[in-house]
């Protein structure tokens, strides 16, 4: 996988160089921590703009001609990636972006005291969680539609937050200490919006 990464970097750094497009392809990891392509495996074309590096990890910032808009792309779940012949497109879009305004909102989330925390999720959150995580957190089934783990995470209003925006697909069940953190921050937030 490794090797793999830097491959991908090489072939971006190249169309960004050559001002040109590219093609791959891009997959998520299954319940059976198993690549799984995205889009039924059909081809993304973006326009290449910049790479950056955030807890851990490589991100293409490109711009999606078909949505006319400035996305992300983890860079070790990209596959065969190919410089594509057209220019690249979305220049004025990417002018316009401001990357560190966008870097700081979207990773860099966890800051606190570290705890092991257990968490039931649907499984088809199971790739958000070995995104986060790392792919060697345990994955164990409850019934046909869920699956539990435990992960040491700094547990912060930043974390909490991040679990609260999964919506009801991922649950903190334990420790009582997080769980009992997790209510009171919904409280707490619930309250806020009360007219």
């Amino acid at each position: 996988m490794n090797e793999s990464i830097y491959y991908n970097v090489d072939k971006l750094h190249e169309a960004i160089g050559t001002d040109r497009q590219i093609r791959f392809k891009y997959f998520r990891w299954n319940i059976k921590k198993e690549m799984e392509l995205r889009k039924d495996g059909a081809w993304y074309q973006v326009s290449p703009w910049a790479l950056m590096w955030d807890d851990e990890n490589y991100y293409l910032v490109g711009y999606d001609t078909e949505d006319g808009k400035i996305k992300h792309y983890r860079v070790d779940k990209m596959w065969r990636i190919s410089v594509a012949d057209r220019k690249r497109e979305g220049k004025e879009q990417f002018k316009a972006f401001n990357m560190p305004r966008y870097t700081k909102s979207l990773f860099g989330m966890f800051g606190g005291e570290e705890v092991k925390v257990t968490l039931e999720a649907e499984n088809g959150m199971v790739g958000i969680l070995l995104d986060r995580f790392g792919k060697d957190i345990p994955v164990k089934p409850v019934d046909a539609d869920h699956f539990r783990t435990s992960v040491v995470v700094a547990v912060s209003s930043q974390f909490l937050g991040w679990i609260m925006a999964l919506g009801d697909g991922v649950k903190i069940i334990g420790p009582d200490k997080v769980v009992d953190r997790m209510k009171e921050e919904i409280r707490l937030i619930s309250k806020m919006y009360e007219d």
